[in-house]
């Protein structure tokens, strides 16, 4: 989609190894319980016939992140900050107010699924399973905190915590043994029903998500400056980044499309047809259908999607209000602050699920507020020099963000006056 991209082959191995992480700290977005929720629903109920939602979805999600990379790689800048530097005063009091409304909804997401995760592996109740993923998130954040090495460590924790996730639904699918002729049919695109579209649209708003475009340009900052201190502040070693990051994203985006599509797949296989719509059914179907290692599997994997998203959320919080206001707050406070609406959502009984679900919905609402900046800020030649947006991708960008305008005003439309 943009200028200056590589494939493998043109890159040295070792050198990419180097960069990889950006990329898979972004990719836990897409592989959040957001995407259980929204993912296992739409298998138990539709069986594959949505797979093809979430592979449009990737493609759709390599493309906005790439982009959103090279904006941070060519500006040294996030959206938020341009926003602030750049829009009416107004505008950018609005566009944080709903940065921060999706940052919530977000962080909500995190900790009930890793609340779940708890309470089904441990068997015990989901506010003490609430508690437990709110004292681990903490914990998880004193990586963040304790290092002064840049994002390394926390992106070599991250991709730790990917790799489980991934291992545990590649071990799924091969107890699920779904069949070729399943995946193709998931593969050609079709809505079953009016019903289907609330749950494509949430699978949608759960695969591109609102705060990892945010956080994309914040965090390829840190090897942009190393390098500016290394190699200078020229367009070849911007250029030379950006195609490694650019691969980065990839590979890591790929393996979230991998994780989302076997959670779809298996819960078509094991789910459909049982009137099961809640990761806690799923965790006990999942043990009856194929074994007690299944339901384990699924439950830690719940949980180290909820703790590693959790944190990344919490880091793109802290970019939209530096940036939007120029104002930075405690990350220890902003935790706690983020982590009593989950915890209240939990104590008041609201099922779990319905709420992950409805949490996707709504931030897909939010998505044209960050990709309608993205798209402006990236076609400024003044701003971006050599790296501004082609013609043919500033259109296909365009038209994705038109998309989700589309299919946001067909819901509020399907669900209200229908």
């Amino acid at each position: 989609m943009s200028r200056g991209g590589a494939s493998l082959r043109q890159l040295p191995v070792r050198e990419l190894l180097s960069y990889l992480g950006p990329g898979f700290l972004i990719s836990v977005a897409y592989m959040d319980p957001g995407n259980w929720a929204t993912n296992i629903s739409g298998g138990a109920q539709y069986g594959t016939a949505l797979l093809w939602v979430i592979v449009l979805a990737s493609f759709m999600a390599m493309g906005i992140q790439i982009v959103a990379a090279k904006l941070g790689i060519a500006t040294g800048k996030g959206i938020a900050q341009l926003c602030r530097e750049r829009l009416p005063r107004p505008l950018v009091y609005f566009l944080w107010a709903a940065a921060e409304l999706a940052m919530i909804a977000t962080d909500m997401a995190e900790i009930i699924g890793a609340a779940i995760g708890f309470s089904l592996v441990f068997g015990i109740p989901l506010p003490a399973g609430a508690v437990l993923a709110g004292i681990a998130s903490f914990a998880l954040l004193g990586v963040r905190t304790a290092r002064k090495q840049g994002y390394r460590w926390v992106e070599f924790v991250i991709m730790a915590l990917v790799g489980v996730i991934a291992l545990g639904f590649l071990f799924e699918v091969v107890l699920a043994r779904p069949t070729g002729g399943e995946i193709a049919r998931g593969l050609l695109p079709s809505i079953p029903g009016p019903d289907a579209l609330y749950v494509a649209i949430g699978i949608l708003g759960a695969t591109v998500m609102p705060h990892s475009v945010y956080l994309h340009p914040y965090i390829v900052q840190d090897r942009r400056n190393r390098l500016m201190e290394t190699d200078g502040d020229t367009e070849a070693v911007h250029r030379r980044h950006f195609r490694f990051e650019s691969v980065d994203t990839i590979l890591a985006l790929f393996g979230a499309m991998f994780v989302n599509a076997a959670m779809l797949v298996v819960a078509a296989a094991a789910l459909q047809g049982t009137g099961i719509s809640t990761l806690n059914e799923a965790y006990v179907t999942l043990q009856n259908v194929f074994g007690s290692n299944s339901s384990l599997v699924f439950g830690v994997a719940l949980i180290a999607a909820g703790l590693s998203s959790s944190l990344v959320a919490t880091m793109a919080g802290q970019t939209v209000m530096d940036g939007f206001l120029d104002l930075q707050i405690n990350v220890w406070l902003r935790r706690s602050v983020t982590l009593v609406p989950s915890l209240a959502v939990v104590i008041a009984g609201f099922d779990p699920t319905s709420v992950l679900v409805a949490s996707q919905v709504a931030l897909s609402f939010e998505l044209p507020f960050v990709l309608i900046p993205l798209l402006w800020f990236t076609r400024q030649e003044g701003l971006m020099q050599s790296f501004t947006n082609r013609r043919s991708t500033t259109t296909v960008l365009g038209a994705m963000i038109a998309l989700i305008v589309v299919l946001n005003i067909w819901l509020i439309y399907t669900e209200v006056f229908v």
